[in-house]
């Protein structure tokens, strides 16, 4: 399904064969139709667009305040999306002097468009944040729920927020009823760089949803800032969101043979404690395992963020590189892209500039980020042994800085795999940018390093707030969703069913293809097999010290890995759904991957449940028959008809995956 880009006069038809959205560009730009091509109806068309600004309100829709100018049409072909079409529309309006690029995206195989807008302006305008990114009317009467993500799995494993909708709604998600949804781009609401009151405006008497918050407050003259972007799609399935699952299958690009892979990291174990001889036995014992990359985490500079560490690392990472390379294994790298050590030139917080006037000679600082005090936006005393403060990406020296030594580091070691830490965006509103403006640079900083570096995979941390995260993330890597040690007896502590939770959670709306999900095999508190099958459905993060795994462990994790192999990459091609109970202790929970209508795999797993049967309950397995091939016992099978999925699993924590086909009918 090829997705195409027409202009007809003064209207645009963007078409993938799924949808169709037809806008008009006599005078500016609206939405006139949202069609659904597998029934002809029209889901939705664009009411009046709102920019709010210093007390005014300028009406998109009024007659003679737009000058349309031209658009640009391109074939999608990047390093960080998958193939579709983008068109580029660019408007003024006549009254504000303020410009717009919309940009708007179809994707090949996708049941949505995506737009998002770039502004910039003839003057200084504030106030523009509760400004609307789209409004738009639907055409039949529905009921709508909201969903909102609590960000931050450092604190809490109870992670997502669903509700019914009212007419203030502070969510990524709008999702009605009679079968579309609307996804405001960017982090959720509790990590946004400004945290407005609400991203939704409900009028259910109308019919109108409003989505508002453009991610920034004012805009300077000369100045570009792009506003949060909006997903319209269908949910084909209202039940199961099969649709959005397609949208971000078509929209993120993932390499199977490069992005899906089994990682460890071993900060439980060494924390600022880690050295090449310590690397060294991690990559070894991973050959053995069955895991594909090996992270060294934070402690590898001898200042945070410097060079490398020679007393650790004494030839650098070449040793760690080239022995790692010949056992195939990647290595990965622990880096905060955002902050130096106090002890280096750059991060002085009164480096000399203050001697001069600074409102009179413009007098230039350091790369530190600085409040409009001219203090440090952040310092952080670390591990008790150390002190760093936050770098000014929009500064042009730091830029260029950071972006280098990754490269760097690619070119003299081959480091494909990268963590980024500790960003926090609410702190970033410095003397060169406010928040909004350092996270568009922080995008800019990783496109360059996404095109520059062939099999790049970001792991972007999102186990705080005000972190860039969700669609941010995924666009370059994968999120890295949870930090926890055993050393923590509270909510953090680690439980395979907890992990599996978050999994669980965040599946529902994004891809899981693009988690991180932690795994502890070295623990003695479940059966090793049912802690490594609560991963399955992710990417496996083995959370600790590889080395230190018994070897009676190293070979059963093995052989668990070796079994999985052949079916890994077909099931995260699927759409996966979380089916089931969501998991705790005590019930029963569960994962499904749709390569087709006739055939996928199901996992169901039993977390201690006292009953050693359990029947599950799902539209997605109401209407076929199903042969279940048992992927870790081959040759058992069981054939089950719709509505009488009873499963039944012995060990009290276990699970058992499937490969499903539908059966014949006779």
């Amino acid at each position: 399904m090829t997705s195409s880009i027409r202009k007809i006069n003064n209207s645009l038809k963007l078409s993938n064969g799924l949808v169709e959205a037809v806008f008009s560009i006599d005078r500016c730009f609206k939405l006139d139709k949202f069609i659904d091509l597998g029934t002809g109806k029209t889901v939705c068309t664009q009411k009046e667009h709102i920019l709010a600004f210093d007390r005014e309100k300028e009406d998109l829709a009024v007659k003679g305040s737009v000058k349309f100018a031209k658009t640009s049409i391109r074939r999608i072909d990047d390093a960080y999306q998958n193939t579709g079409m983008e068109v580029v529309l660019f408007f003024r309006m006549l009254k504000s002097g303020l410009s717009i690029e919309r940009h708007v995206f179809i994707y090949d195989g996708a049941p949505a468009i995506r737009i998002y807008d770039v502004y910039s302006s003839e003057k200084d305008l504030a106030g523009l944040y509760n400004s609307d990114i789209l409004s738009i009317e639907f055409k039949m009467p529905f009921e709508a729920r909201c969903v909102e993500f609590f960000t931050c799995t450092d604190q809490s494993n109870y992670r997502l927020i669903e509700k019914k909708a009212e007419f203030k709604n502070r969510a990524g998600f709008f999702i009605t009823d009679s079968g579309a949804f609307l996804y405001k781009e960017g982090p959720m609401p509790d990590s946004q760089p400004i945290k407005g009151e609400y991203d939704f405006i409900y009028r259910k008497d109308s019919r109108i949803v409003s989505v508002t918050g453009l991610g920034f407050e004012k805009i300077r003259k000369g100045e570009k800032r792009r506003a949060n972007g909006i997903v319209i799609g269908l949910t084909e399935d209202n039940s199961s969101l099969g649709g959005l699952k397609k949208y971000q299958q078509a929209r993120y690009k993932i390499n199977y043979g490069n992005d899906i892979e089994y990682l460890a990291n071993s900060w439980p174990a060494f924390h600022l404690d880690v050295t090449e001889k310590k690397i060294l036995k991690e990559i070894e014992a991973a050959s053995r395992c069955g895991i594909k990359t090996v992270f060294i985490d934070d402690g590898w500079f001898d200042t945070f963020m410097g060079e490398i560490d020679k007393e650790k690392f004494p030839h650098g990472f070449d040793r760690i590189s080239k022995f790692a390379a010949s056992k195939g294994i990647n290595v990965g790298l622990w880096m905060n892209p955002l902050g130096l050590d106090i002890k280096d030139k750059n991060a002085k917080e009164w480096d000399g500039a203050e001697a001069h006037d600074t409102f009179v000679e413009g007098n230039r600082w350091n790369w530190v980020a600085r409040t409009n005090d001219f203090r440090y936006a952040e310092y952080l005393g670390s591990e008790g042994v150390r002190a760093y403060c936050a770098m000014d990406i929009m500064d042009k020296g730091y830029f260029e800085h950071i972006r280098d030594k990754i490269l760097s580091l690619y070119r003299r070691y081959g480091i494909r795999r990268y963590k980024f830490d500790l960003y926090q965006l609410h702190l970033f509103d410095t003397l060169i940018g406010d928040p909004n403006r350092h996270y568009e640079k922080y995008r800019e900083l990783l496109q360059v390093l996404k095109k520059d570096i062939p099999g790049l995979v970001i792991s972007m941390d999102i186990t705080r707030r005000n972190r860039p995260c969700f669609d941010f993330g995924m666009d370059f890597g994968r999120l890295f969703m949870e930090n926890r040690g055993r050393n923590l007896k509270d909510h953090r502590y680690y439980h395979p069913y907890v992990s599996l939770r978050n999994l669980w959670y965040t599946a529902k709306y994004f891809p899981a293809q693009k988690m991180e999900l932690e795994m502890m095999p070295q623990i003695d508190d479940y059966p090793i097999e049912y802690v490594l099958s609560t991963t399955i459905f992710a990417n496996p993060l083995y959370w600790g010290s590889l080395a230190d795994l018994p070897e009676e462990k190293v070979k059963r994790m093995k052989l668990f890995i070796d079994t999985l192999k052949p079916y890994k990459e077909e099931i995260m091609k699927g759409l996966v759904f979380p089916v089931g109970e969501m998991p705790e202790k005590g019930n029963w929970s569960g994962f499904i991957s749709m390569r087709s209508e006739t055939k996928g795999y199901l996992a169901v797993y039993r977390n201690g449940s006292k009953s050693g049967k359990y029947r599950l309950n799902t539209k997605l397995l109401s209407s076929r028959k199903y042969i279940f091939k048992d992927v870790f016992n081959s040759g058992s099978f069981i054939i089950l008809d719709p509505g009488k999925m009873e499963f039944a699993i012995e060990e009290k924590f276990g699970f058992r995956l499937y490969r499903m086909e539908k059966a014949n009918d006779s």
